[in-house]
């Protein structure tokens, strides 16, 4: 089984299979990661169709749709996850200043409950219904679904964020089109990935924990999101590292090898890859990428 499509950045059309691996978080189902054999580019093969991608999120332990604080593993969760968002709006703020912002995949809403609060503009869109329903609610304020990015205002939006959304999305250049024409022409796309060239993915190989397929159907390095914004007339102007991420990522993997203790192991493989970071040979688990509208001349 090989796959039959053209490369999603370069348009080629011969691949290498790199992994056999399965959904090791819950249906158990093998599938494939390739590598473009032009550009790098790597993706999950076979890729489920949007209507069929659903039930692989059908699980009370998928945490970017969960609000539990029960047990301690969803109790730390939280915790970080409260520190994220207040370091995410500090990183919004510095590159957009203050006006209007979309969270494209917003999940249950809290990242964009702390921008209401400061007086932005909020606009959220959510895949999930369930999840949607429930941000609505508790933020106090409509959340859509992506269809709705039709309905939005070309030009008008100062900041546009994906925080680990890109990877889900089936028509990645279609939406970045659409993000390019409703970002203002001093906006700024932050866009949040699991850094496939990162040293626990190379690590953990096929029990890398961010691989997740078949609901990350792609998986980037700074090479290959590079050549793919600037398809789409973006350029990357600058980076962040996420170091909570490789202690998340690293625990899981662990886990899926079956192995031992695997916090701790974890913790000790999560702080090893922070380490690799300072080499300048290999990048964070995850990486937020700082993106403006290419230069026009």
């Amino acid at each position: 089984m090989t796959p039959t499509d053209n490369c999603k950045i370069c348009n080629n059309t011969t691949f290498q299979k790199l992994y056999d691996t399965r959904d090791y978080f819950l249906s158990g189902e093998l599938f494939y990661i390739y590598q473009c054999n032009s550009c790098g580019f790597k993706f999950t093969y076979p890729i489920p169709s949007p209507d069929d991608i659903g039930r692989y999120y059908k699980s009370s332990d998928y945490v970017s749709h969960s609000d539990t604080n029960k047990g301690l593993f969803f109790k730390v969760y939280q915790f970080v996850k409260s520190l994220n968002i207040k370091n995410k709006y500090k990183l919004v703020c510095a590159y957009a200043g203050k006006g209007k912002i979309l969270d494209y995949g917003c999940g249950t809403g809290d990242f964009l409950g702390l921008f209401k609060n400061k007086g932005w503009d909020c606009y959220g869109l959510e895949q999930d219904a369930d999840t949607r329903a429930y941000a609505s609610h508790k933020q106090g304020f409509e959340i859509g679904s992506p269809e709705d990015i039709e309905q939005l205002p070309a030009a008008s939006f100062n900041a546009i964020t994906l925080w680990h959304v890109l990877e889900h999305i089936h028509d990645i250049n279609l939406k970045l089109e659409q993000f390019y024409k409703l970002l203002k022409p001093d906006g700024v796309l932050i866009i949040a990935v699991p850094n496939a060239d990162s040293f626990d993915a190379q690590h953990y190989g096929k029990y890398w924990a961010a691989y997740d397929v078949p609901r990350h159907l792609y998986h980037f390095s700074q090479k290959t999101l590079s050549r793919l914004l600037l398809n789409h007339q973006f350029q990357i102007h600058t980076t962040k590292n996420m170091l909570f991420d490789s202690f998340y990522v690293s625990m899981l993997s662990e886990k899926y090898m079956k192995n031992k203790m695997p916090f701790f192991k974890g913790i000790f493989w999560g702080a090893i890859s922070n380490f690799k970071i300072l080499s300048k040979k290999y990048p964070s688990s995850s990486t937020i990428f700082i993106i403006r509208k290419k230069m026009q001349f």
